[in-house]
This record gives structure tokens, C-alpha cells and sequence, in this order.
């Protein structure tokens, strides 16, 4: 892989970007579903988990500290898609984003692209709102035969079904056609964690019985199965394992670019819609009473030769809610309509800082819910149920555990009204359309294990 190679082998020597405007970019979202940022070594992990991303980041842009508005998926890629607060969201999955957030691809298509999507999950599937705009939007899971979206595990639902879909999309496109905008959402690692062989295996001599699937897992935290280090570090194990062959597909899709002739003049977006909780605060998974750093703290890396520098690194706070107006502004095209985020493109090159500001974050899931406001330096989380409720200094205390509330109660003080005031936002924030659960629908989502009874202490 000729471009993968040169990347890992000479991106910080990369020139930057010549003072002439490049054209419009293509632009395209390669969404992993659950990854979270610390477990990527352009993050600062020590594993060899992203060999493709680290080589993308040194040769493009690093955003230190993205963080999303909710700790799961469908709240969480609709304020990323539309750059505004996400409205709430059932958390039984009958539920869609309202019609009128103008969304992503809406607005390239607008701007004169043209777009396509393809998922390998129902979460983001068309049902719920998410083909808004897409000239193409194809949930690829929803061609597998039903005993396999029934226990939505196994090689079909690997990312290189992505990479082969837009690949062949991006092949059929002629050579006078628009520029494009691509959505790909991938569900490695999102549980079930499962090995492959092409891939770096961290597992070791583990012989207990906690293994990656959606059940066993489930059925463990339900019933109060007292985890030991080594049940732990499997479950590790395998999530890093899945990052490792993502990581993978990602590389065989920048290789698919360099072979389409497109690769120089696209703006690649690697992302996630949320983290995972790894034991971080005493439990696994998300969408559950957490909105501590591990769920919230997303990568956001950018790739665009012709038009970016390299080697670049951008600290600050950035918000789920700016990364939509940033690739926007990026391509040279209008401010999106409705956004409340704001572009974050000007720190780039240092010019500017990024605007100092607050994270907002909640589960979307009921109006008065487990919520949070992160600053520069702290983090805030109110619970109704008096869970997880606490302040945290997150700069010196990055896996927030330490509970500094009663050091600095002025400044608990006042995230505690901003958190208040985003509540009272939430209720004229639009809520989202109700839809009916047909058994298609829940027989998939029951794979994923979204549907799951939550864990009551969770």
C-alpha cells in the first residue's frame, strides 16, 4: 500500500498547504461507532491499536479535546450531523431526528454535492431519520438474511463492507461529476467484540468465561457478576482488538481513494459518535447514568492534503455541535442554516485559539436526565437519581474519580446553573417524532443490545 506507506513513513515531512484556495474537497465521514479517543495512539495510547489513523493524523489535523452531547449513538450523531443540541431520543428506539434539522448531507447537497451513506447499523438507518438528503443511503445490514441481523455478529457486519460499497460508488462517478460528500458508519467496536485473524490479537492466556458477546455481557451486568482483573482485560483485549482491524479498513479505503485518483483532494473525517466505559466509573458500555470522559471524549482527525498542513494539533474545547460548520467552512461553503455550533477551522493554523466554551452533555433520553457541564478545566454532573453526581477536575484528574465539589463549591455552583439552564433548554429543544417498533426493527436492535433492561445501578 504505497500512499499508507509513505504516510507512516515521511507525514511530518509533509509540505503544508500553499496559499492558494484548493477547490471544493470531497468530503467523507468514516464514523466508528464506540471508539473512543484515548485508546488511538495519536491520543496517546501505548497499544499499536491505529496505525492508519496516527499516519492520517500526522499528516493532516488533530482536534486534542472533541467531545459529544451524549453518551450513545442516535442523540449523538444527530446534533454531529446537524450542529445543533440533539433533541431527546427514546431510549427504546421509537424514535426519529425531526425533519426539520437540516443535516449534513442536506446541506452539501444544497451546496451542490453529491451524496451518499452507507450503515452498518439500524441505529442510524433511515427509519430514524438519518438518510436525510443522501441521493444514496444504504443500511448494508438490512441485506443479511434475518438469522443474521438476529444476532448482528460475525464477518458481515465488518467494516470492509463499507470500504467495498464506496468503493464502488466512488468508482462509478465520472470524471466532470460534483464533488461528494460520503457518510460511512462502521460498528467495530461496538459490541460484539469479536476477533479476526488479519488483525494484531492483545488477547492472552485468559480461560474465564467473559467473553465479547452482546449476551454474556449483558447477563453478567445484570446479574451482578464480580469481575475480575482478568475478566476485565479480556473485555479490553477485544475492544482494542476490533479498533486494530477498523483501523485496517480504514487504511484498505485510503488506498481505494489513491487507486480512484481522489485521494489528495478529499477531506477525510475520521470520528466517533461516542466512547465506550471500560470498568472507568464501575460498569461497561454506554447509553447507561455516565457521562464522564470515556463516553463523551471523541477523536475528530482530519486528512486533506491539498488543503491542510500537516503535523497539526489543535488544543481547546471543542463541541459535537462545531464539527459540522468546521467541515462546512472547510469546504468553502455556506454557514449551515439552524446550526448553533460554530467553525473551529481558524485554529488550524494557529491563528486564532479555539474559542474558550462549555460541553454539554446529557443522554437525551428523558427530559430531566443525568446531565453535564465540562469547562476548560472542570466537569459537572448532576443525576436526578443522585448517582453520579459530583465535580471533577478533569486536567488534573483526567479519569475524573476524584470528587473536588466541596473544594471549590463556587464553581460547583455555577456549572450546576448552567446544567440547570441546559435543562430548561431541552424542553424547547424539538423532541423527536415518534415512530412504531415493527419486529424487524427490535429483533436487530435486540442484537445490539440496545434494548436490553438497564442495569439498575447504571
Amino acid at each position: 500500500m504505497p500512499r499508507l506507506a509513505a504516510l507512516l513513513l515521511v507525514a511530518s515531512l509533509l509540505p503544508a498547504c500553499s496559499s492558494e484556495p484548493p477547490p471544493p474537497p470531497n468530503v467523507i465521514i468514516w464514523m466508528v461507532d464506540t471508539l473512543r479517543a484515548d485508546h488511538l495512539g495519536c491520543y496517546g495510547y501505548e497499544r499499536p491499536t491505529s496505525p492508519v489513523i496516527d499516519a492520517l493524523a500526522a499528516a493532516g489535523v488533530v482536534f486534542e479535546e472533541t467531545h459529544a452531547h451524549s453518551n450513545w449513538t442516535q442523540p449523538s450523531i444527530a446534533s454531529l450531523m446537524s450542529g445543533r443540541y440533539p433533541p431527546v431520543f427514546s431510549g427504546d428506539f421509537t424514535s426519529r431526528c425531526p425533519d426539520d434539522y437540516m443535516m449534513a448531507a442536506e446541506w452539501f447537497s444544497e451546496n451542490g454535492y453529491a451524496t451518499a451513506g452507507f450503515t452498518m447499523t439500524i441505529a442510524s438507518g433511515a427509519k430514524y431519520g438519518f438518510d436525510q438528503g443522501f441521493d444514496t443511503y444504504d443500511e448494508l445490514a438490512k441485506l443479511l438474511p434475518l438469522k443474521e441481523q438476529s444476532v448482528r455478529a460475525g464477518p458481515a457486519f465488518d467494516a470492509h463492507h463499507l470500504v467495498d460499497a464506496a468503493a464502488r460508488w466512488i468508482d462509478r462517478r465520472g470524471p466532470n461529476d460534483p464533488p461528494f460528500f460520503l457518510y460511512l458508519h462502521s460498528v467495530d467496536p461496538h459490541a460484539p467484540y469479536e476477533p479476526h485473524d488479519e488483525t494484531v490479537a492483545f488477547t492472552g492466556d485468559y480461560d474465564g468465561s467473559i467473553d465479547g458477546a452482546v449476551d454474556t455481557l449483558h447477563d453478567a451486568l445484570r446479574g451482578d457478576y464480580p469481575f475480575t482483573d482478568a475478566d476485565i482485560q479480556n473485555v479490553i483485549d477485544l475492544y482494542d482488538g476490533e479498533i486494530v482491524y477498523n483501523d485496517a479498513q480504514l487504511g484498505k479505503l485510503v488506498e481505494a481513494l489513491e487507486a480512484s485518483g481522489v485521494h489528495d483532494d478529499t477531506l477525510l473525517v475520521v470520528i466517533s459518535d461516542h466512547g465506550e466505559e471500560l470498568w472507568d466509573h464501575d460498569t461497561h458500555g454506554h447509553g447507561h447514568r455516565n457521562v464522564h470522559r470515556e463516553l463523551t471524549r471523541i477523536p475528530f482527525v482530519l486528512h486533506w492534503p491539498a488543503g491542510l498542513p500537516a503535523g497539526t494539533r489543535v488544543d481547546g474545547l471543542v463541541r459535537g455541535i462545531d464539527v459540522l460548520p468546521t467541515l462546512v467552512d472547510l469546504a468553502g461553503l455556506p454557514p449551515v442554516e439552524g446550526a448553533s455550533g460554530r467553525s473551529v477551522s481558524a485554529a488550524i493554523d494557529s491563528s486564532v485559539d479555539v474559542p474558550q466554551t462549555y460541553v454539554l452533555v446529557d443522554r437525551a433520553k428523558e427530559l430531566v436526565d443525568v446531565a453535564g457541564a465540562r469547562s476548560t478545566e472542570m466537569l459537572y454532573v448532576s443525576d436526578p437519581r443522585g448517582q453520579r453526581t459530583g465535580l471533577f477536575n478533569w486536567i488534573e484528574d483526567p479519569a475524573e474519580r476524584i470528587d473536588v465539589r466541596a473544594e471549590v463549591p463556587t464553581v460547583a455552583d455555577e456549572l450546576e446553573k448552567l446544567v440547570d439552564a441546559w435543562r430548561h433548554d431541552r424542553e424547547s429543544i424539538e423532541r423527536s417524532v415518534s415512530v412504531e417498533m415493527d419486529a424487524e426493527t427490535r429483533m436487530a436492535l435486540e442484537a445490539l443490545g440496545y434494548l436490553e433492561a438497564e442495569v439498575e445501578d447504571r
